[in-house]
């Protein structure tokens, strides 16, 4: 019986072959594996599927949407409109001040030639007043040349070419001040070579330094437009996404209503009031700054820019008139004609007492028509007595602020014009910062506001919905 039983345990048993068919096989198909890697994750979406299509669900996937809809909005709104006020604070403080440190550099050097050419046909040696007036002509060219450089470093202006023109002005400085300090020491000696090294200088300041330092001007003129006028424009992507948000608002008001049959949220009807707040906020502040700085700018901009050419134009044609004198030439044969500048500052006048005038004195510019009323009168008997060998009564036409009873001042005459302009100049460039400094502040806390009204809306369209979704747990 031992033994049949010991028989019986070795024997196979019946069933062995089950285990071997639980068993997984060693070589499995990729279908059948891929099968196994993606039935729990499918299973997993098919049961948040299976819990969208009920109530909850519904509820939770429209607040989700709404609250991701809303912060993007607000966030998107909030960083373009803090970018924009970093560009207009770059704008106030960099680059329409370096613009206005090379309208300095390009008056202060042709000032500077004018001066210096003026005092070569008054008689005797120049006075100690005519020489301070040069020096700090000069000195006002190199502290603008440098200030430009400097602005450079934050604007992010055209680095290159605007150091290339700057750097290039500072090493002619010397040349022109070395050649004119010949002329003067040639000119005290009573050497007639005195003429020819002033020629030298007047051509180095007006083909080489006047020429850069327009160039310059212009470049950074052009820059503080463009600059202004890209940040005048308004956001719509923005405000769009500000508009969308507030649709989807909306929507959700109307689906809440169909689905519980109750018309009012408050959580709901607040989120609407602040996002339609800090839309109406942001389009006045992006209207404001497309008042500010495009339109207004741009009228602002126009006298101003036709005032600093007509005041340099001036100042040529100053030197242009002491030249005639001093070559014993005639005065129409000079480069730029007094009619020319004549037409030039009459236009700028023109520019500058036409309406919106801003903070533009009438009184000056009265002053100033007068002055160019004057100059011209002296002009023409300048010419008359240059053209009739008159040169002692031409010098004195020319030169002295107080001549002889029935003789015109041409030196009192240019010398009021240029200080009216230059006061007009300043009250133009006053309005344009105006302008600036009005975009500027327009944009001044909207960034933090929408921010802050998107954050309260998402807050409120929660605590709006929770009492519906305690229906539901």
């Amino acid at each position: 019986m031992v033994q049949q039983a010991s028989v019986i345990d070795d024997a196979p048993l019946d069933d062995a072959f089950v285990d071997e068919l639980e068993a997984l096989p060693e070589n499995r198909s990729a279908r059948v594996k891929m099968a196994e890697t993606f039935t729990g994750p499918l299973r997993w979406v098919r049961r948040v599927i299976d819990f969208i299509t009920t109530t909850p669900g519904q509820l939770l996937s429209m607040m989700l949407v709404l609250t991701l809809a809303l912060i993007a909005a607000g966030v998107s709104m909030s960083q373009t409109m803090a970018a924009r006020q970093e560009a207009m604070d770059v704008l106030v403080n960099s680059t329409e001040p370096m613009s206005n440190s090379a309208h300095t550099l390009i008056t202060s050097l042709s000032q500077a030639d004018t001066i210096a050419t003026s005092t070569f046909v008054q008689p005797g040696i120049s006075s100690e007043y005519d020489m301070n007036r040069f020096m700090e002509s000069v000195d006002m060219a190199v502290i603008a040349a440098n200030e430009v450089l400097e602005g450079t470093v934050d604007s992010g202006a055209r680095d290159d070419e605007i150091r290339r023109l700057v750097l290039q002005i500072q090493r002619d400085i010397p040349v022109y001040a070395g050649l004119m300090e010949r002329a003067k020491t040639n000119q005290r000696m009573g050497n007639p070579v005195s003429v020819a090294y002033m020629s030298s200088s007047s051509n180095v300041m007006r083909e080489r330094m006047l020429g850069n330092a327009t160039e310059l001007f212009n470049l950074t003129r052009e820059q503080v437009a463009d600059e202004m006028e890209r940040l005048a424009r308004p956001q719509w992507v923005p405000l769009s996404g500000l508009v969308a948000a507030l649709i989807f608002l909306l929507l959700a008001q109307v689906w809440l209503w169909k689905v519980f049959r109750r018309r009012l949220n408050r959580g709901f009807i607040a989120a609407t009031v602040m996002m339609l707040i800090a839309i109406i906020w942001a389009s006045v502040a992006n209207y404001s700054v497309w008042q500010s700085g495009q339109r207004d700018f741009e009228r602002a901009s126009t006298p101003w820019e036709e005032m600093t050419s007509a005041r340099i134009d001036a100042q040529e044609t100053r030197t242009d008139e002491i030249f005639a004198l001093l070559r014993r030439q005639s005065v129409s044969d000079t480069d730029l004609t007094f009619s020319e500048t004549y037409d030039s500052v009459s236009r700028a006048l023109d520019s500058a007492s036409a309406p919106p005038s801003g903070s533009t004195d009438p009184d000056l510019i009265a002053s100033a028509r007068e002055a160019l009323d004057q100059w011209d009168e002296a002009h023409t008997q300048f010419a008359q007595t240059l053209g009739g060998g008159e040169f002692d009564t031409a010098v004195q036409v020319l030169t002295d602020p107080n001549p002889d009873e029935g003789l015109a001042s041409s030196s009192r005459a240019y010398t009021r014009l240029d200080n009216a302009l230059s006061g007009l100049i300043g009250q133009s460039r006053q309005d344009m910062r105006e302008f600036i400094v009005a975009s500027l502040d327009a944009t001044s806390a909207v960034a933090g506001a929408v921010l802050a009204f998107t954050a309260l809306s998402v807050l409120s369209i929660w605590l709006g919905i929770r009492r519906r979704l305690r229906e539901y747990l």
